[in-house]
């Protein structure tokens, strides 16, 4: 047993995500959500005059991923919190005694789980809000434009990094209330403080979470003195990185 490497580690990985019920629920729930909402944007914008542009459709319609990144960073904390409450957490590590191996194969399953399922959710809100405004003036946003492409596709990597945020926070804290108070914690409360000091506040609020996904990763455009889309993207991931390194810290001297 002593022999199993990461190879097995993320085969076991990839069994135990599957046969959780929370993990269907949370992912179809992501889906579901992005595309209510981009498909409720749609409608909104129906009668709207003056008749909305193909960017602002496109913008309100990934909105749903401020709840999506919810799911699926729970989702993330879930990966490593749920072990630990049902005791299995014993049994993962006498099969695999290197903890390290253990989280790399959890960010390696759940990091691939989440963007494909971020990706879907991501698509899922621009198809909402495409198909709501068949039939209408609105001129379609095509994928075919990579200023439209471009922010479906971050958007989806947003909610991946998201997820394995989760699972770096349920690593340090190993209880799934704690860990996902904390992740919702850092998703909303900088934003609101960003908020405090108005456009004063821009030049941190650009490394904000929340913000970077509603004004420079989910838009066609990002608002001026914000990071560019990939920009904010690829620090998203290094936040995640950041999470699962203090973690990975953290779960190689405590006890299971």
């Amino acid at each position: 047993m002593n022999g199993y490497g990461f190879r097995h580690a993320a085969r076991m990985e990839r069994i135990k995500l599957g046969s959780v019920r929370s993990t269907w629920w949370l992912a179809i729930a992501a889906v579901v959500v992005m595309g209510a909402v981009g498909a409720g944007v749609g409608l909104g914008y129906r009668s709207h005059t003056p008749v909305a542009t193909a960017a602002q459709i496109l913008n309100n319609s990934l909105g749903g991923a401020i709840a999506a990144q919810l799911l699926l960073g729970a989702l993330g904390v879930l990966v490593v919190t749920g072990e630990y409450g049902t005791g299995m957490i014993r049994s993962t590590f006498a099969a695999v005694p290197r903890r390290r191996v253990v989280l790399a194969a959890k960010v390696a399953v759940c990091g691939g789980a989440a963007l494909t399922v971020g990706l879907v959710a991501s698509f899922a809100g621009y198809l909402g809000g495409q198909l709501a405004i068949r039939g209408t003036a609105i001129p379609a946003a095509s994928l075919g434009d990579p200023a439209i492409l471009r922010p479906v596709l971050l958007t989806g990597v947003y909610l991946g990094a998201t997820a394995l945020i989760g699972v770096g926070v349920g690593t340090l804290l190993r209880h799934s209330g704690a860990a996902i108070g904390t992740l919702f914690g850092l998703m909303f409360v900088p934003m609101i403080v960003v908020g405090l000091f108005g456009e004063s506040g821009i030049a941190v609020g650009r490394f904000v979470p929340l913000l970077m996904l509603l004004n420079s990763i989910a838009v066609t455009s990002p608002i001026p003195g914000l990071f560019a889309g990939w920009v904010s993207a690829l620090l998203m991931c290094g936040y995640a990185a950041l999470a699962i390194l203090c973690g990975g810290v953290l779960l190689r001297y405590r006890d299971a």
